[in-house]
């Protein structure tokens, strides 16, 4: 089966905080506590109530992915679990979210990237904007991206 085909079968939905925040926090602590042993407090801060958040959901209904925009363009906590991974879920959740920052008429979007995924980032026309920096051991990267 093709990734277009796979992707199809997916269900990207808009949603706020409140509504699925279980099921954000699952994903999150999959892939953020179980694969990348960070510390719980990357699970969710205080911007998560404000921010507006897409979930993926696969054809049993199960949120596999989700990530976030904030009112001002910064976009976080992409995070797509484990078995649905290099079938194109993350750029769709990426390009979902890109897509929410027009509709809400944003000139610019930015985010902070794990530098070993700066290339993910660079296909989708996201560039450096600040220096490589180390976060929970790890090196990171602002990246910004104008939309108008």
């Amino acid at each position: 089966m093709s990734k277009l085909n796979q992707i199809k079968s997916f269900q990207f939905q808009q949603t706020c905080w409140k509504d699925s925040l279980n099921e954000i926090l699952s994903v999150r602590h999959k892939v953020f506590i179980i694969e990348q042993h960070f510390d719980g407090h990357v699970l969710c801060d205080i911007n998560d109530p404000d921010c507006y958040h897409i979930v993926v959901r696969n054809y049993q209904k199960s949120v596999v992915a989700s990530g976030r925009i904030s009112s001002e363009g910064k976009i976080g906590r992409i995070a797509v679990t484990l078995p649905y991974r290099g079938i194109g879920i993350g750029t769709k959740l990426l390009d979902q979210l890109v897509q929410l920052g027009r509709s809400m008429q944003l000139a610019n979007l930015s985010l902070n990237a794990e530098f070993d995924n700066h290339s993910f980032y660079d296909q989708q026309k996201f560039s450096a904007t600040g220096p490589v920096y180390m976060k929970f051991g790890v090196p990171y990267q602002m990246l910004s991206r104008k939309l108008a």
